[in-house]
């Protein structure tokens, strides 16, 4: 097992990348600290579906197709969307458009999926949102929240989530479960495109580190070829074990 104190060195994250970060379960927080690991590059955050605004002053927002067109980038960090006020979300840009300016950039991090700020989701046709252009596609699941019942309340697109995982509605969710809504065919990963990771962030406790790394090794152990590579670790510290 490897320790990494960087997480974007962990996903050879560099000068061309393009991240497209699916999943559910801290997908905001994650990009945040990917993109402040490289701040020193000229870094555009921007989405393929909705995402929440990251509010600080070091963070460039541009909020209209027309802001999003006229700013020059700059090292350091910027996000482009469209802000639907009411919702206080960004949603995507025009794809042509978003595709035009990416190319200005040294990289780029997509939050490409959905899932309602809740820890589990099955995936519709068209879902996860991820361009064909993309370099990594980077899953983040959260584990801390296995053992709760399979409701509305705990996933989003329950019944999807269902036929992932072979559950019946108020089953509790283990960490199987987990595995096949990562790992099935029509799972996290059916759209993804480039190399494929799996990141599991929020992980802080001893105990929480030992039910991380034995879901990585049973991840290893059952789909070998799925993924480039795996880790855990804590978004607070940014202190990482590859497994």
């Amino acid at each position: 097992m490897t320790q990494w104190n960087n997480l974007a060195n962990f996903l050879e994250i560099t000068y061309g990348s393009i991240v497209s970060v699916i999943g559910c379960g801290g997908k905001t927080s994650l990009i945040n600290l990917i993109a402040r690991c490289n701040a020193d590059k000229k870094v555009l955050i921007s989405p393929t579906t909705k995402m929440f605004p990251l509010q600080a002053e070091d963070i460039t927002q541009c909020y209209t197709v027309e802001e999003c067109g006229l700013h020059i980038p700059h090292i350091g960090v910027q996000i482009f969307g469209q802000l639907n006020k009411k919702a206080g979300k960004l949603k995507a840009l025009p794809e042509e458009i978003l595709k035009e300016l990416i190319q200005q950039y040294d990289i780029v991090l997509l939050e490409a999926d959905g899932s309602r700020s809740l820890p589990f989701k099955g995936w519709l046709d068209n879902e996860p949102v991820v361009p064909n252009y993309t370099t990594h596609t980077v899953g983040v699941v959260a584990l801390n929240a296995i053992g709760v019942p399979a409701t509305e309340e705990n996933v989003h697109n329950l019944s999807e989530f269902l036929s992932l995982t072979g559950l019946i509605k108020g089953d509790t969710i283990t960490d199987q479960a987990v595995e096949s809504m990562v790992c099935s065919p029509q799972g996290m990963f059916k759209n993804a495109v480039g190399e494929k990771y799996l990141v599991i962030p929020n992980i802080e406790s001893e105990a929480e580190h030992q039910v991380a790394r034995a879901f990585c090794e049973l991840l290893k152990e059952n789909h070998p070829k799925l993924f480039k590579c795996t880790v855990y670790g804590s978004s607070i510290n940014n202190i990482w074990h590859e497994v």
